[in-house]
């Protein structure tokens, strides 16, 4: 859905008028819009990778256009009749994947079978490839409207996600191989050897203590979301978007710097900013197990996080349900339900979840914006008083259509967009939810301010910014009452 309706349309528009596109990709007050960010040169690239897209992808596209013309046509013919003679109209290109019924107000729907899918009718494995280039996280083109084209200085390979050579590629961030071997493994050859040789130092990295061995519990923050728990005896990763850029001087925690073995990798939800494959299939051979929340079967908005991650590589998935609990030796791991953020659809994979170890109990909100109070009351009750609380302020988020736009089969109008948005807490909600939950620190968290995250989310604040505003207004009332509170932004470690 995103190949026809977001990237087709974007790189077309870019070939008819480059100098509009830009233009726009200049100005920082349209930071990610729909805008290509590349020269006006680059034209004779794109229309390639149009005609290559349109080639490779045919049996994507058609696919997409179908859905999008025969979920029309329920929605404008199946009336709560029976939907026998709807199978006998449906395209060719949908019909071994996807079942149709209605919802319990007779509103006719499309099922996708994600599993036939995956293995069959969209297998797109073949079309997969990785890139090597040099080029700074911050500097990096936002990534849901600007192609990656074979430029200078990059190496691109065609290579399944799941293909173990990357485990040995990214395994050398740390530890050192021999540069032939790589060479030959990735069948790289004299022509592109010069380019390939330029990505490896004999110098190996300097990291931070990635593993711990003290007698408490170390949580470290590596920036926006991602959260890194550790004991001598346990260590736990959430939401692993991290930087590859080295620490200049601001205190990051990079790739280089996460721990050698993961026992629990937990992923909140599928959203760019907590799900990124670039680095789950380098992260994947040092993680022991992965926990995400259930989805909603044959919605195309929410999708299987755990039929995605097999096909990233992974091998040990876990689906948890709420209120499901994981227990270790040190403690355990509890999935909550997780209200709003996803611009009103019907999305279940999603999940809060509290980690409890060596009898520290840490909540963690991510994106939720608390806008059911009786639900995150129950919680309360469930779960008990709080040590640490990290919360998502994020309380102005991009529109329905930004992110979800792809997928809608029929028109939305822009007031109704508008209204519909991918937010968190709010100051009010935010602060509501510490009193419920008896909290005895708290940290805002996931506001996508790290230079890092410019690529992913197309979002920087100003100084005068809503969100800004609010979470100061939050801290205010924390301090008031002497509750211990802290925005994090780039860095932080605790031993708790």
């Amino acid at each position: 859905m995103n190949i026809a309706f977001r990237h087709l349309p974007l790189m077309s528009s870019f070939v008819s008028n480059p100098k509009i596109h830009l233009s726009a990709a200049q100005d920082p007050a349209l930071l990610g819009g729909p805008f290509v960010d590349l020269p006006e040169s680059a034209v004779p690239l794109v229309k390639d990778l149009i005609e290559e897209t349109r080639d490779e992808c045919s049996r994507l596209i058609e696919f997409a256009q179908a859905l999008k013309d025969f979920d029309k046509v329920l929605q404008e013919q199946a009336k709560g009749f029976s939907l026998n003679e709807f199978y006998e109209k449906m395209p060719k290109a949908l019909a071994e994947t996807i079942e149709i019924s209605y919802d319990v107000n007779n509103h006719p729907n499309i099922q996708i079978i994600e599993e036939i899918a995956y293995i069959h009718s969209l297998n797109n494995k073949h079309l997969q490839e990785i890139a090597l280039h040099d080029i700074s996280d911050h500097s990096r083109k936002f990534f849901m409207t600007t192609p990656r084209l074979l430029l200078d200085r990059t190496f691109m390979r065609k290579m399944e996600f799941s293909d173990s050579r990357i485990d040995i590629l990214s395994s050398m961030r740390i530890h050192p191989q021999p540069l032939e071997d790589m060479a030959r493994i990735l069948d790289v050859d004299m022509i592109n050897m010069p380019v390939f040789k330029d990505f490896f130092t004999d110098t190996p990295p300097r990291r931070k203590e990635h593993d711990y061995r003290g007698n408490g519990v170390r949580v470290r923050y590596f920036g926006h979301a991602c959260i890194v728990i550790q004991t001598s005896k346990t260590c736990i990763v959430i939401d692993p978007i991290v930087t590859f850029d080295p620490d200049d001087g601001d205190g990051r925690y990079t790739f280089i710097d996460m721990p050698d073995n993961i026992d629990y990798l937990i992923i909140s939800h599928c959203h760019q900013d907590h799900f990124s494959a670039e680095v789950l299939v380098q992260l994947r051979q040092r993680v022991r197990k992965t926990i995400v929340p259930r989805n909603l079967g044959g919605n195309i908005a929410d999708p299987s996080m755990k039929l995605i991650l097999e096909r990233l590589g992974y091998r040990n998935v876990e689906v948890i349900d709420p209120f499901g609990r994981i227990e270790f030796d040190e403690g355990e791991i509890i999935s909550l339900p997780f209200s709003g953020e996803h611009a009103d659809l019907n999305i279940r994979s999603k999940h809060t979840f509290v980690v409890s170890v060596k009898g520290r109990k840490m909540f963690f909100l991510v994106d939720s914006d608390a806008i059911n109070p009786a639900l995150y009351g129950l919680l309360s009750e469930i779960v008990g008083p709080i040590d640490l609380t990290f919360v998502g302020m994020e309380c102005f988020g991009a529109p329905l259509t930004w992110l979800y736009g792809p997928l809608l089969t029929g028109s939305i109008s822009r007031r109704n967009d508008e209204s519909r948005r991918l937010s968190g807490a709010d100051c009010e909600r935010a602060w509501k939810l510490i009193q419920q939950l008896k909290c005895k620190s708290v940290y805002i968290y996931a506001m996508g301010q790290e230079s890092w995250m410019r690529y992913l989310m197309g979002l920087e604040y100003r100084s005068d910014s809503v969100q800004l505003k609010q979470a100061g207004s939050f801290i205010k009332r924390c301090i008031d009452i002497g509750l211990t509170v802290e925005y994090l932004n780039i860095s932080k470690e605790l031993i708790v």
